[in-house]
């Protein structure tokens, strides 16, 4: 019985952690429609988490957006606190419990194959002045693929969770790319040649 219960409390702390962050680096850009808007949203990220250093910027303009537009859209340039690519072991169970969400991707969100970053924005827009703080998951679906609709990447998820464009979100193919790659030798690996 003991065991049954510690294992459903480690499942339980799995499960609300989400899966762990590797290290990675990601390039990202190119046009998505607009949220509901008759446009495209740009969407530009470059973000990499190596040898547990994180570094990045967003950069996101999306003027024809709904309950935006009027005051001339979503626009703004971020920096990348948090970022890495979730694959597909659970977060240890001491992540979890730490409550960081730099250690781990969003669950049902941000799934095993995806890049995570989260971000501090602030807004371009002088209409809608002020910082916020958001997320978004990006997939490479492979350079090269000839999909009939012209896209390399894909942009499950951008949600801004606070500031001038809070609730805002957009998700959909990226016309252009997303590139996930590998980080260059870690310098744990070359201090141990």
């Amino acid at each position: 019985m003991k065991k049954t219960q510690l294992g459903l409390l480690i499942t339980s702390f799995a499960i609300m952690g989400g899966c762990a962050k590797l290290d990675a680096q990601v390039n990202a850009g190119g046009t998505l429609n607009s949220k509901g808007g008759a446009g495209k949203a740009v969407f530009v990220a470059h973000a990499s988490r190596c040898d547990g250093d994180v570094s990045g910027k967003v950069n996101y303009k999306d003027i024809t957006a709904l309950d935006w537009q009027q005051s001339g859209g979503v626009s703004f340039n971020a920096k990348v606190y948090g970022a890495g690519l979730c694959s597909e072991d659970p977060v240890s169970p001491d992540g979890a419990e730490s409550g960081d969400e730099r250690l781990f991707c969003k669950q049902d969100i941000c799934t095993e194959g995806m890049y995570q970053v989260e971000f501090n924005y602030n807004s371009t827009n002088p209409s809608l002045p002020g910082e916020g703080v958001g997320f978004a998951c990006m997939m490479d679906i492979s350079e090269g693929i000839k999909s009939g609709f012209g896209a390399n990447g894909l942009l499950n998820v951008m949600l801004l969770e606070s500031g001038p464009y809070q609730g805002y979100n957009n998700a959909g193919t990226i016309s252009g790319n997303v590139q996930v790659k590998d980080c260059p030798n870690s310098k744990k690996d070359d201090n141990a040649e």
